[in-house]
This record gives structure tokens, sequence and C-alpha cells, in this order.
């Protein structure tokens, strides 16, 4: 898997999508060396390169930044911009254990953010989206490590700056990328 991400200046969300873009054509040509292909969406809309199905790739974009993952087998990719955390969200969201790990952690709004985002990024390789019962997805972190997930999955975070969170989640037989790749556009 390969991982980059672009900034973007912040509170414009139709150049965030388009820079999400611009990332996605800058990931095609530097992994394989090919133009952007047609994209598609499939029945749940996700998006995908009917010409190109052995190249899987997942967008994300929030405050700030856009984040592309590209990769020959299925990923899902999150990014956020830390802020205040809803409260609502997390205990509807959020197993018990990882409701006390944000709520007793020094910095329980990046704490929130770095479980959304694993979250997120699961249910995104998945292709379901947000309507998987996220509660049951449970994650634990001990300092920068991911060390409890889903199985037959492979977990991995990046904060780019202190303002944002990117996780990326790859199949177990997938190797994750070491580092995020900052571009600029």
């Amino acid at each position: 898997m390969h991982l980059f991400a672009a900034p973007v200046s912040a509170g414009k969300k139709a150049l965030e999508h388009e820079t999400a873009y611009r990332l996605l054509a800058y990931a095609v040509q530097e992994v394989y060396g090919l133009p952007l292909p047609e994209i598609a969406c499939d029945s749940r809309g996700k998006p995908f390169f009917p010409q190109r199905q052995e190249i899987c790739f997942n967008l994300s974009h929030c405050r700030g930044l856009a984040v592309c993952g590209i990769s020959a087998f299925p990923l899902g990719v999150d990014c956020e911009s830390i802020r205040s955390l809803r409260e609502g969200v997390l205990r509807r969201s959020f197993a018990p254990e990882e409701v006390l790990a944000v709520m007793e952690s020094p910095q329980p709004d990046e704490t929130f953010f770095r479980f959304w985002t694993l979250k997120e990024a699961f249910v995104k390789a998945l292709g379901v989206g947000i309507s998987y019962p996220l509660h049951t997805a449970v994650f634990a972190l001990d300092g920068e490590d991911v060390t409890r997930h889903p199985q037959g999955w492979q977990f991995r975070q990046f904060r780019p700056d202190s303002g944002h969170v990117v996780s990326c989640c790859g199949a177990s037989e997938d190797t994750l990328p070491e580092e995020l790749h900052v571009v600029s556009f």
C-alpha cells in the first residue's frame, strides 16, 4: 500500500474534494506509471476503476487535508482534523473500553479521532460505510501502536501535523506504508 496526503486551504470543501482526486491521479502515475483511469461507483457508492480492477484505492478529506491510499489489495483510509469530540457519537459508536480509553486520556479529543479514523478506515475497506455497527469494531491503542483491531486486517496511523490524524486499513496480505508521503499542488 502507498499512502499520500496533500494539505488543503482550510474551510474549502470543494477544494478538499478536488485535491483528493488530484492526489489519486498523482498516486496512479507515481505507483503504476499510468494516467488516471475512468472511475465508476459500485452499488454502495464506493469508487473503483472498472478497466483497472487490479488497482484498489480509497480517498478521504477533511478540514485542511486530503488523503489517498492505493494498493493491489482492498484498503480504507480516513483523515480527520482534531477538534472537540462529540459525546453522542462516542457513546453510540464506541465499545465501552474505547469510551473509557477516550475519557481517561490526557488528550481525549485526539484519542477520540484516533479511534474514529480507525473505524472509518475499516468500514471503508469493507466497502460498507458507516451503516456497519461501529461499536463492534473494537480497537486499542498503546502509545502510537494499534494493539487491538478486527482480525484479518492491519492498521497504521500517521499524524502529518499536530492538527490531523490519518488511519489506513489494509488486507492482511498487504504491506502497510511506513510513511505518509506528503505532496503539495
